[in-house]
Formats: structure tokens, sequence, C-alpha cells
């Protein structure tokens, strides 16, 4: 989904340092599920779920998990599945906001007539989520809880496992860099201001994502036979592709203006830890100057393909000409001498005519053959000149 900019401007105010509120918000929409109509997850109960569209198509779902009452403690201290059961969990559940309030919110909006002045909704295939991040809550007075946070980061790095012991002693609220985080209940200040940041980390990266997919279907389409190419379509495909790409860059900047420093360079230290600009944002520009030329490339190879369509044309014709000029040149040796009084001037027997006239149309016709031989030699070869 991408929204068209808004020209309007209101008036100048002042907000707080701490104010993460922007002129225009990320999201679009949101809404809520009841934790009774999501699917069933085996071992766990959803509390809590909620969706939110944001701007470019993103598509964010959020769900709260518990485990079941009764559970093998066996089971409980095992990381491994519980964050194979967590993957397929947040699997499920965006496929099921997808599915209910993300169809049901598409269909309602194109209904209106002017939509399309202020939304661009584009077909995406939602059966597989990008990512899921799984955030875990510390539960320190519960059995084995330290060790299980241990086992939930103990595969990531040295420097995560270093952390979890600073985060179960108190000393910082919550370990978050990667896909398994973990967090304490006792310091929701900090745990929503970098569970926000996220959600803008998130955004950034996805919507970037999908722009350099379609930079890379555009690529891929633009390498194929030239007949299947459309140099319409794909330079319509790589200007659209190109201004979202720009507007993600001025939306980022935005954002830097108008969130709290801590907000932004806690966004700022999650993208850097995903490589945002290494892995995304450099290859796009990249692969806009690529596309960009082959688009000209393209536009070349069309052009002297329509110019050599055109001197063949041309040829054609005076070849055509050469043979018509020959057999009419014939024609008028004859009727000039057997009638002297059908041309202007009054040739009469002269040499020239006679020797028209006595000619035979094969010969005519095999010399004027030759020559057109000798032209088409002659053009092909000054082609090859041009395009060396």
């Amino acid at each position: 989904m991408h929204r068209a900019a808004d020209h309007r401007t209101g008036p100048a105010g002042w907000s707080k340092a701490a104010a993460d509120t922007l002129p225009r918000p990320l999201e679009v929409v949101s809404g809520a599920v009841e934790p009774a109509e999501a699917p069933r997850i085996p071992g766990l109960e959803v509390t809590e779920l909620s969706w939110s569209l944001f701007d470019h198509d993103v598509l964010l779902v959020e769900g709260r998990l518990r485990t079941e009452p009764g559970l093998d403690a066996e089971l409980l201290r095992d990381a491994d599945h519980w964050e194979d059961a967590v993957q397929q969990a947040g699997a499920r559940l965006a496929r099921h906001c997808a599915e209910t309030d993300y169809a049901f919110l598409v269909q309602q909006i194109r209904h209106f007539s002017d939509a399309k002045e202020f939304v661009d909704l584009e077909e995406r295939d939602l059966d597989r989520p990008l990512w899921v991040t799984r955030a875990l809550v510390l539960d320190s007075e519960g059995t084995g809880g330290e060790a299980f946070a241990r086992r939930w980061v103990s595969d990531i790095d040295t420097e995560h496992r270093a952390q979890v012991g600073e985060l179960i002693a108190g000393a910082r609220p919550l370990v978050a860099q990667w896909m398994n985080h973990i967090h304490r209940p006792d310091r929701p200040g900090e745990i929503e201001l970098s569970w926000q940041a996220l959600r803008k980390a998130q955004f950034f990266w996805s919507a970037m994502h999908w722009v350099d997919e379609s930079l890379r279907q555009i690529l891929a389409w633009s390498m194929a036979e030239s007949r299947d190419v459309s140099i319409t379509d794909l330079r319509h495909e790589l200007r659209a592709t190109r201004h979202r790409a720009q507007e993600l860059l001025m939306l980022r900047a935005e954002v830097r203006q108008h969130v709290s420093r801590r907000s932004h360079e806690e966004m700022q230290r999650f993208l850097g830890t995903w490589e945002y600009l290494e892995l995304l944002e450099e290859p796009v520009r990249e692969k806009v100057e690529i596309c960009r030329e082959r688009l000209a490339s393209l536009a070349e190879d069309r052009a002297a393909r329509s110019a050599m369509f055109t001197d063949i044309i041309l040829m054609s014709i005076g070849v055509t000409s050469v043979l018509a000029t020959a057999i009419a040149l014939v024609q008028f040796g004859r009727d000039a001498g057997q009638d002297p009084s059908q041309s202007v001037f009054d040739l009469g027997n002269g040499s020239i005519t006679s020797w028209l006239s006595s000619q035979s149309m094969d010969a005519i016709l095999i010399l004027s053959l030759m020559l057109s031989v000798v032209l088409v030699a002659v053009f092909i070869w000054k082609r090859r000149q041009s395009l060396s």
C-alpha cells in the first residue's frame, strides 16, 4: 500500500523533546482480533492479537502467547521447541489476520471510487511472513526461567549470552538485536521504547525489501529476449519503483526529524545490526542505476533495429525502382522507335533509342538484378561500418 503525498500544510507548533508523534503516521489503519477467534496453536494460548497495516503495503501482526497450563517441565525448558512453535504461530496468526481483516479492509477501500488517489493496493503473497520476531518475557520467579532465557539466545553469539547475564542481574531491561528478544516485565517504559523502534525498523526493512524484490524482477525482465520486453512497461515499472524507493528514503529522514533521539538511535541500532544499508539501501540504488543503463541499452537497440528496418524498406524501394526504370526505358525505346511523335523531342531512329529498343527484357532484368546486388552489398558494408 502506498499513500499519495499530502501537500496540505498545517500551523507550526512545538512538541516536547521526548515526543514520537509523526505528522503522518506510518500506520494506515490498525485493528485487533479476539483471542477466541485466533487459530489454535498446540501448547500455546493466544492472549492478545492485533495487526497494523503500514504504508507501502506492509502488514505487521503482533500476538502475545503463553504456554498452556499442565505442560511437562522438560518440554517447558526446551527452547528449540518453543522457538519453532512461536515461528509457526507467527505464520498462522499473520495468515489469519491477512485472510480476514486485511482482505476485508482491501475490499472496503476498493469500494470508494477515488480510493486510488490516496491508496495504491498491490497484490502480495501473504502465505508466508517475511520474518517472525520472538520476544520472551523473563519469568524470574518461575522454575527454570533463567536457564530457559540463557538457552533462548545460546546459539546466537557470545555478546548475547553476556547480555542475558546482565539482564538476569537487572543491569539491563532487555536483550534485543536479532530475532530472539528477552525483556524484564518490571521496566515497561524502556521496553516500549525499544519495541516501537523495532516496529519502525521492521517497517523500513520490509518496505525496502519489496522495492529490492521489484527491482530484481524488473532487471530479470529487462534481460529477457528483446522481443519479449516492452520498453514502455519496463520504464513505467522502474519509474514507479524508483519513486517508492525515494519516498522511503525521505520518510526515514522525516522519522529522524520527529521522533526522540533515543527512539531514533534504537531504530538505527536495529537497522545497523541487520546491515540495512549494506544489504538493502545501497543495492537498491545500484539496481536502479543498472536498470536505467539497461533501459537505455534496450532503447538504443530498438532504435537501431528501427533504423535498419527503415533502411531495408528504402533499399527495397530503390531496387524496385532500378528494375522498373530499366524496363520502362526498354519499353520507351521500342515505342519511340516505332512512333517518334510519342516523345517530346523527335528522337527518330537515334542510336540510344535504337539500342534500347533492341535489348531483350531478360538481359535488362539480369543487369538490373546485378546492379541491385551491388547496392545491397554496399548497404550491408556501410551498415557494418556504422555498427562497429
